[in-house]
């Protein structure tokens, strides 16, 4: 039987409106959603750290870049991610005229010496779900759900990424409210 992927290359965005919620205004690009729970990274969301760094410390220097890395979520928030328009990559998880994701520090070196030129940004932590959480979540109008090029994050800036959005949709999607809230994060 196959399994089934069913937020699988949707964003969400959060509903609640109380800035003291670690999810307040985040929009989440969905990995994994199956029956055992669900992955995905927040790309609306830069931390103060630039690129510069992560080549740095792995060993490769003078790789002038200065995009933030992305808060893609409380869970594992020292791990790296590298998020990818590569399909190729063999240890990255890989959505049909989607996005790519993986840790793998191989592709990360290739991306800093130019020997692999795909499209990308960086990830510190991602969001997970356990089995049936984000179902519940979604039936309780916690998040909204959004079809949109998942592609066109990389031509963008993440905190811009909310407005254009909004304006291909034809709504502004930071306006929705749901009072019902029931996820406490």
């Amino acid at each position: 039987m196959e399994e089934q992927n069913f937020l699988v290359n949707k964003f969400l965005f959060f509903q609640e409106k109380s800035q003291d919620d670690y999810f307040y205004n985040a929009l989440i690009y969905i990995f994994e959603h199956n029956k055992n729970g669900a992955l995905g990274l927040i790309i609306n969301k830069s931390l103060p750290i630039e690129e510069e760094k992560i080549f740095s410390s792995i060993g490769l220097q003078n790789i002038s870049s200065n995009k933030s890395i992305l808060n893609g979520g409380p869970v594992e928030v020292t791990k790296l991610f590298v998020l990818h328009d590569d399909a190729s990559q063999k240890e990255s998880i890989s959505n049909v005229n989607g996005l790519c994701l993986t840790s793998s520090v191989d592709l990360l070196k290739d991306i800093g010496n130019g020997t692999n030129t795909c499209k990308y940004k960086l990830a510190l932590g991602y969001c997970g779900w356990d089995a049936g959480q984000l179902d519940y979540e979604v039936s309780k109008n916690s998040w909204h759900i959004i079809d949109f090029n998942p592609l066109e994050i990389f031509n963008s800036e993440p905190e811009e990424l909310i407005s254009i959005i909004s304006k291909t949709n034809g709504f502004d999607i930071d306006k929705i409210q749901h009072t019902d809230i029931i996820t406490k994060h």
